[in-house]
């Protein structure tokens, strides 16, 4: 893609050491390069066909970790641009939980919500991510769970 510079680990060259690291190791898993550039209001796009993700680069680094998970969810399920509007918007759930699910443990979640209560908005605040990350996630559905449901 023209104008886009690809986003790489941090110059330490240290695992982690970047708030993007583990999500571009997971890109890399998946076969994905990640890119960022101006995108105006969009924060940004999976291209399936080129197996490519373009961040918006005016962004915050919590939007940019919680966009990347998002279009990591896009390209895990090969999504492709559909003009079916309940297509698209089931493909938008479905990344956003899967973003929820690369970016919150059920104990980071329990615990942020000790400390700041069930509020999505400090929720969010607390655990680094944007609030919509918090809307879609969900707690992992556990065989013990499921017998204490029931």
């Amino acid at each position: 893609m023209r104008h886009a510079r690809p986003i790489t680990t941090a110059p330490t060259g240290k695992r982690g050491s970047g708030p993007l690291d583990d999500l571009l190791d997971h890109a890399r898993h998946l076969g994905v390069n990640v890119a960022s550039r101006p995108l105006g209001r969009r924060r940004g796009e999976y291209r399936h066909a080129h197996r490519l993700i373009v961040l918006n680069s005016r962004m915050s680094t919590v939007l940019q970790r919680s966009t990347l998970a998002h279009e990591l969810g896009h390209a895990h399920y090969a999504d492709v641009a559909v003009d079916d509007p309940r297509t698209h918007d089931m493909q938008e759930r479905r990344a956003n939980r899967y973003a929820a699910r690369l970016l919150i443990t059920p104990h980071a979640y329990s615990a942020a919500e000790a400390l700041v209560g069930p509020h999505p908005g400090a929720l969010a605040r607390e655990l680094g991510v944007a609030r919509y990350i918090i809307d879609a996630w969900t707690p992992p559905t556990t065989p013990s769970l499921l017998r204490v449901i029931a």
